[in-house]
């Protein structure tokens, strides 16, 4: 019964590329072999994002702060997880000039940040940098 409800529930197209199953077991298994992802080609993917994103302030930087930690997150289940403050270096990085000053005083500063401390500073300075913008 319950194999005929999961047969039931995939596309024609899909269900032509799995062979026939008497088991749910097996048929899971199956399906799972013909979607597999490379985890090679997952991890070079997250890792593209996480070097590649930058803030472009059409999300709210606490949005796209989480957005980076989320993608390391999903490096760390992969079995590749990176220290917080590279996290904490790789997001402020991806932070436009406007946002130099802060940047400054992360660098000059002997205490590390966490990701939420980061994260709440960002917004208090998204904030200031906002209210000073439209004077404020």
């Amino acid at each position: 019964m319950v194999l005929m409800v999961m047969k039931m529930s995939i596309t024609k197209t899909v269900k032509g590329g799995i062979p026939v199953c008497k088991k749910v077991k097996d048929f899971l298994e199956v399906v799972c072999e013909k979607f597999k992802v490379s985890e090679n080609a997952e991890m070079g993917n997250l890792m593209t994002t996480l070097t590649s994103l930058k803030f472009d302030g059409k999300t709210s930087v606490r949005e796209h702060i989480l957005k980076l930690v989320d993608t390391a997150a999903k490096l760390k289940d992969l079995k590749k997880p990176l220290d917080d403050s590279f996290v904490v270096h790789m997001a402020l990085s991806s932070l436009p000039e406007s946002f130099k000053q802060l940047k400054i005083s992360y660098n000059t500063q002997k205490e590390k940040w966490i990701h939420d401390e980061m994260i709440f500073i960002c917004v208090q300075e998204d904030n200031r940098l906002s209210k000073t913008k439209f004077g404020l």
